[in-house]
């Protein structure tokens, strides 16, 4: 039978393993990551770590659950909150998005591992999990509406609007198959191109 904790005990025990969680998931990822090691590196035992999550993929969620939050506040941030130029502002999103990948292996992992996101999604609670997709954060699509009413953004479909505005997460990815001597000024063109595009609306994309 699992150990008994106290209050103050369950709340360290579960930091640990949210922890253990961001440090084992980003390096080995959640197929090879197992319940024992997550256990293990929190100081419990295995059989416990079921009193705080059902599942390593709970646990996974409930870690991105505290992640992203943080990230889509520093993105918005320095961002589209920051200046009230429309095309400035896509060039700084589409930038920290980047500078996220860079600067966070966990999300740089999601980004690079499509299947391991999508099992995620599969077994996250409720709606929220396609906000972890870096260029759907429901901010981006208020912005997105707010600024096509404003006549400032081509009249596109609100949602292909933002996704293509995080379409740049995955240029990083592919960093070491390119010419390490191109690839800045690549990164640098590709922004550019995305905000004119998205920014005049002579360029609206007509169907059929």
């Amino acid at each position: 039978m699992p150990k008994a904790f106290s209050e103050d005990e369950k709340g360290r025990i579960r930091e640990r393993l949210l922890e253990a969680g961001r440090k084992r998931f980003t390096r080995y990822g959640l197929k090879k990551t197992t319940i024992e090691e997550l256990a293990g590196a929190a100081g419990i035992a295995k059989g416990s770590f079921y009193l705080f999550f059902d599942s390593k993929e709970e646990l996974y969620v409930a870690l991105l659950a505290e992640v992203m939050p943080e990230v889509e506040k520093r993105v918005l941030s320095r961002s589209l909150e920051a200046t009230d130029d429309p095309r400035e502002a896509i060039v700084r999103f589409q930038e920290e998005i980047v500078r996220e990948m860079e600067e966070d292996e966990l999300i740089r992992r999601l980004v690079t591992s499509p299947e391991e996101l999508e099992h995620l999604i599969h077994s996250a609670p409720g709606d929220d999990a396609w906000r972890w997709r870096l260029g759907l954060f429901p901010a981006v699509l208020e912005w997105v509406e707010r600024r096509q009413r404003q006549g400032e953004i081509v009249a596109e479909d609100a949602q292909v609007v933002a996704a293509v505005l995080g379409m740049i997460q995955f240029l990083p990815t592919h960093e070491d198959d390119l010419d390490p001597a191109i690839y800045p000024r690549l990164m640098e063109l590709m922004v550019q191109v995305i905000a004119d595009g998205l920014t005049c609306p002579a360029k609206k994309v007509r169907k059929g």
